[in-house]
C-alpha cells in the first residue's frame, strides 16, 4: 500500500467510531423533538450519507447559520445580496490588460472559509489535478513534464467568470445536499451567478467543476501515452512525441465544457525550444524559475545590499513599506524550486545581512 494511500484508510479509519457517535445524536436529537419515525429515517439516511462523505449534514437556513457562527439574517442577507458583501479591484496581468479581483469582505471570507475546509476539501481529485491543492505545487506540476521533447500548453480563458451558477448548484447536489442548501451555499460562492476571481472557495469549486473535463483529458492522453495536468487554467500535454491533429481533440473537450480556449497562449514546443510550465523552466529537465527571474531578485537583492535600500527604493520608484519581506517571499519561492542553488545560497546570505539591518516590515528610511 503507497504512503497517500495508507495515510488515507487510516484516516477513514480513525473516523468510524467518531460517524457513529454522531449518527446516534442526530438519532437521539429527532426522537427528543418528536419527528415522526418514518420521517426521522429519512433523514438519518441522508445523515449516514454525509457522514460517509465527511461533510457536515446541513438541513435548514437556521442549522447553516448555527455551523458558520452567523445569524440567519446576515446569512440570508449574504445569499440574497451577496454585492455588498464584495470589493472590487483591478491588478494588473503579466500579459498585458487587467484582471478584475472580486475579493469578499471578513464576514463573507469567514464563511466561504468553513465551506472550503469543511465540505470541497473533502472531495478526492485525481493526481493530475495540481492547483490550488494541499500537498501540490507548481513544482509538482513542472515535474511531470519534465524530459519530454513535446509540449502542449493550453490556457482556458476568464476560468472563474466562465463556471455559472447552475454549475456550482449540481455540485452541491451531486454531494448530496437537498436543493435549497445547495442554493444557500452556491449563492454564498458566487457574485451575480458566477465564480468570482477572489473568493476562497472558487478555486476548489472550480476543481471539482472540471472533474468530468479533466477525466476526458486524461482518458485521451493515456490512449496515446501522453502526460496530463491542469493547474487551474494552465493546461499542458507532454510526450517524446505527440501525434499532430490531437491539440484540436483537446481544443473541442474545453469548448463542450462550456469552456473557450485563450488562443494567444496557445503553444506547441518541442526541441530546443525553452519550455516553460507554470511560471517554471523544464528545459533542462529539472524545474527552475526562469533566468528573468533569477537576475531580477539577484539584481534587487545586490542594490540594496551595495547602495542601501532608501537609494534603491527611490531609483526603481518603489512604494512598498515592507519591501525587504517582498524581497524575502521571492527568495523563499526560488529556495522551493532550487534549494541547492549556489546562486541562491549566495543572495539568500546576502538578504540575511539585510535583515539584520533593516529587520521586516521595513520603512526605508529607518537605516542606521
Amino acid at each position: 500500500m503507497c504512503k497517500r494511500c495508507k495515510h488515507r484508510f487510516e484516516q477513514v479509519a480513525s473516523t468510524i467510531p467518531m460517524k457513529n457517535s454522531i449518527y446516534y445524536d442526530w438519532q437521539y436529537y429527532f426522537k427528543d423533538i418528536g419527528i415522526r419515525d418514518d420521517l426521522a429515517e429519512v433523514y438519518l439516511v441522508y445523515v449516514d450519507d454525509c457522514l460517509d462523505k465527511n461533510i457536515p449534514p446541513i438541513f435548514e437556513i437556521e442549522h447553516l447559520a448555527l455551523l458558520v457562527g452567523r445569524s440567519a439574517d446576515t446569512l440570508m442577507s449574504m445569499i440574497e445580496g451577496s454585492s455588498s458583501f464584495y470589493r472590487l479591484f483591478k491588478i494588473r496581468k503579466r500579459s498585458g490588460g487587467h484582471r478584475t479581483i472580486s475579493a469578499p469582505y471578513p464576514s463573507l471570507l469567514e464563511v466561504q472559509r468553513w465551506i472550503n475546509d469543511t465540505i470541497l476539501v473533502q472531495v478526492l481529485l485525481p493526481n493530475h489535478v495540481t492547483g490550488f491543492r494541499r500537498g501540490y505545487s507548481i513544482v509538482d506540476n513542472a515535474k511531470m513534464h519534465c524530459g519530454r521533447e513535446e509540449l502542449i500548453k493550453l490556457d482556458i480563458e476568464n476560468f472563474f467568470p466562465s463556471i455559472e451558477f447552475r454549475r456550482i448548484m449540481f455540485v452541491f447536489m451531486r454531494l448530496g445536499y437537498p436543493q435549497n442548501v445547495s442554493y444557500y451555499l452556491s449563492k454564498l460562492c458566487t457574485l451575480d451567478d458566477r465564480l468570482p476571481q477572489g473568493a476562497s472557495t472558487s478555486p476548489a469549486l472550480s476543481n471539482i467543476v472540471c472533474k468530468n473535463m479533466d477525466r476526458q483529458f486524461y482518458n485521451i492522453c493515456k490512449k496515446y501515452r501522453l502526460r496530463y495536468t491542469r493547474y487551474a487554467d494552465d493546461i499542458s500535454i507532454s510526450d517524446q512525441h505527440i501525434p499532430k491533429g490531437i491539440k484540436r481533440l483537446f481544443f473541442e473537450i474545453i469548448e463542450n465544457e462550456n469552456f473557450k480556449v485563450n488562443e494567444k497562449k496557445v503553444r506547441f514546443l518541442s526541441g530546443r525550444d525553452r519550455k516553460i510550465v507554470t511560471g517554471l523552466d523544464i528545459t533542462s529537465g529539472v524545474p527552475r524559475v526562469t533566468r528573468k527571474f533569477r537576475r531580477e531578485i539577484q539584481k534587487d537583492v545586490y542594490f540594496v545590499w551595495s547602495a542601501g535600500l532608501s537609494t534603491h527604493v527611490a531609483r526603481r520608484k518603489i512604494f512598498a513599506p515592507n519591501y525587504i519581506d517582498q524581497i524575502e517571499g521571492r527568495v523563499q519561492f526560488w529556495a522551493s524550486v532550487e534549494p541547492e542553488n549556489p546562486q541562491l545560497i549566495k543572495t539568500r546570505g546576502r538578504l540575511i545581512q539585510l535583515k539584520k539591518v533593516y529587520g521586516t516590515k521595513s520603512n526605508p528610511n529607518s537605516e542606521r
